[in-house]
């Protein structure tokens, strides 16, 4: 009856004049369902079609949707008002006479697949929003990228039953795991706060294709990282505890991000604009106009979106803005942002900052494409064009403060066979990596100061305008996890069963990570050795990707390390400087033997309270450094998680596969 009841209401109203819809003051317009308690504006890009209708609980609306001017925020938008509150109702466009979804539509209908209207004044968290936590710099940020359903699926997460795997057991405090002593550790958010990372990288939670329940039929145990997007700006029903409650999903992942922020720990939302599944009707954008692609798809994951057409950056830059305006989002990971010119990339980092510019918003992506155009190039461009994100281009949109993901860093720590054992990296002491170690440490700084100069290499290891540029980097969800990475390298070096050393190389790793200028990123497990078991696609496999809280407790010493490395970054503003100036002018980097790289940098001009530090990164055999005259503290060495300080002159001997840290 309830369904009955609306069309009357939309049916008798529908003819109603709505110039007056919207009071002075009221938001201003945008494509989607644009909602107020007396009527609610449908509105969608159509450039190839005349015939758009907007469908209504399952029905036709008689009245078609008519062409609005164009101005200099959008063209080709057909729209319609509907008088009414039509919280809850059900939409879709007609396209043709062929239905769409929308895609600025902020939920959907689990069932139907229909969007539905929402009053979003409904979905607050309750209690109202926090305070975000603040941020001085962006090179303070210590990412941590995680998985809504991964990171407490598992039993031994303790997080209660009904919220494993969902928005809100992410945050659920005092879940805790039992040590044999009776003592506990905290798992959950509780672990990630005595961590002390700053932001979590969570992957995709908006609504995604893969799992969802009106996919006819979904299998068992249907599991997907969800990089497939349907509606950019919905939750995924599968991390709902009430996924067929609208405003209840929206409500749970505002309050996850809520209580994150409560925490002192910002969210940054993993998105995937650069592709579409390859699908057209209800589902896909491309029943509404085959304008949204590339030609070619260059994502190697289905239809590669087209940021260089004014309505499609447009639909880009709005969803951005939904999610800081709305979810109070504090960053974005792009998917295969080198799909993307760096123009359309700068633009929304651009309009972000200027709009919040109070929020410090992180925005970074990959570097690359996933596929390749044709042979001719066409429009798309092949993989390393220049107009699109690369490492050797991001320096040209520094103001906007966009980075990119260190892909030399990572080759040169850990090599470059990612899904092997073979051609192993500085932690391994293999290779001529030092000379790609050296930059960076240093943050990725360019030679000079020219940010506007070419380079020849695409993938040059001296790319960044500015340390906060580098996203520095040697695991994440892709490929094989580091401990797996290390244990690849053990079987083909004869090193399986020196199992003590393996975890020493994690250590050394992440302690180059976190010393080094930019910003670092660590993924989920890492700091107590999880394993995937060595699948190096795990994308829709469930098991390999659960993280197992067990693995905490054998591996505490290992966290500790993490812990206190983090700390330790977190304390010093000398390791975190902001500029290209500061680096080049107050680190001096010194290769003393081929395997060795040495930092000496001056922590004064950074206000830090060590004056001098220097920092020994050693992937060979023992070395003994010769200090500079004075007395020198170390506090960071060997593979403990927090060695006692000692004071030295004269010299230190740097222990292989170790970062040592000192000051005076």
């Amino acid at each position: 009856m309830k369904s009955f009841r609306l069309r009357v209401v939309v049916f008798s109203l529908l003819f109603s004049s709505s110039a007056s819809v919207f009071a002075a003051g009221a938001a201003p317009f945008s494509l989607g369902a644009m909602y107020t308690p007396g009527a609610t504006t449908f509105s969608i890009w159509s450039p190839d079609n005349s015939d758009v209708k907007l469908s209504l609980a399952g029905e036709a609306v008689p009245r078609p949707m008519q062409l609005r001017p164009d101005d200099d925020d959008y063209s080709n938008v057909y729209t319609i008002t509907v008088a009414g509150d039509l919280h809850l109702a059900k939409y879709q466009f007609l396209i043709g006479g062929q239905a769409v979804r929308d895609p600025y539509g902020v939920m959907v209908d689990p069932v139907s697949g229909m969007n539905v209207v929402i009053d979003l004044s409904k979905t607050e968290p309750a209690g109202g929003w926090a305070p975000i936590p603040p941020l001085v710099d962006r090179e303070n940020a210590v990412i941590y990228e995680l998985d809504v359903h991964d990171f407490t699926i598992h039993p031994s997460s303790g997080v209660s039953t009904a919220k494993r795997g969902k928005f809100l057991g992410l945050v659920e405090h005092n879940a805790t795991i039992q040590k044999s002593t009776g003592a506990t550790l905290g798992t959950g958010i509780d672990h990630l706060q005595d961590l002390g990372i700053t932001h979590v990288q969570i992957m995709p939670f908006f609504d995604f294709r893969s799992c969802s329940s009106f996919t006819a039929p979904n299998p068992p145990n249907c599991y997907n990282w969800g990089y497939d997007p349907q509606n950019y700006n919905i939750p995924e029903l599968n991390y709902s505890q009430s996924p067929n409650d609208p405003v209840g999903r929206i409500q749970e992942l505002k309050t996850m991000i809520n209580e994150f922020h409560k925490s002192n720990i910002r969210v940054i939302m993993d998105v995937v604009y650069n592709h579409v599944p390859a699908i057209t009707g209800s589902d896909g954008l491309g029943g509404i106009t085959n304008k949204y692609f590339l030609p070619n798809d260059i994502s190697g994951a289905g239809r590669t979106l087209d940021g260089g057409v004014p309505m499609v950056s447009r639909m880009i830059r709005d969803s951005l803005e939904y999610w800081v305006r709305e979810y109070q989002v504090d960053g974005f990971r792009f998917d295969l942002m080198g799909v993307f010119r760096y123009l359309n990339v700068s633009d929304w980092a651009d309009y972000l900052n200027a709009k919040y510019p109070q929020r410090g918003l992180l925005i970074y992506g990959e570097p690359y494409a996933g596929g390749s155009a044709d042979e001719s190039g066409a429009f798309s461009g092949p993989l390393g064009e220049p107009d699109q994100v690369r490492q050797g281009t991001v320096g040209f949109i520094d103001a906007a403060h966009v980075g990119v993901f260190n892909t030399s860093y990572r080759d040169a720590i850990r090599g470059p066979d990612l899904n092997g054992g073979s051609s192993g990296g500085y932690m391994f002491n293999q290779g001529n990596a030092a000379i790609q170690i050296q930059p960076g440490a240093r943050g990725s700084i360019r030679f000079s100061n020219t940010p506007y100069q070419v380079l020849s290499n695409l993938f040059d290891p001296m790319f960044a305008a500015r340390p906060e540029q580098s996203i520095n980097y040697i695991s994440v969800h892709d490929n094989l996890c580091l401990r797996d990475r290390i244990l690849a390298w053990a079987a083909q070096n004869g090193r399986s069963s020196d199992l003590d050393f393996l975890a020493r190389v994690q250590e050394f790793g992440t302690g180059i990570l976190m010393t080094s200028q930019g910003v670092p990123f660590l993924s989920e497990g890492d700091e107590f050795l999880r394993t995937k078991g060595g699948n190096t696609n795990s994308f829709n496999t469930e098991a390999p990707n659960i993280i197992d809280w067990n693995l905490l407790v054998a591996h505490e010493d290992v966290f500790d390390y993490f812990k206190n490395a983090i700390s330790l970054r977190k304390s010093h503003p000398a390791l975190t400087m902001t500029s290209w100036e500061a680096v080049n002018r107050n680190i001096t980097t010194t290769i003393p033997r081929n395997d060795v790289v040495v930092d000496d940098i001056q922590g004064t001009p950074s206000g830090d309270p060590w004056s001098e530090i220097l920092v020994i990164y050693n992937s060979g055999a023992n070395f003994d450094f010769p200090l500079p005259a004075g007395n020198w503290t170390v506090v960071m060495e060997r593979s403990l998680p927090a060695p006692p300080a000692r004071v030295v002159t004269g010299s230190i001997t740097a222990e292989g596969t170790a970062v040592t840290v000192l000051h005076r």
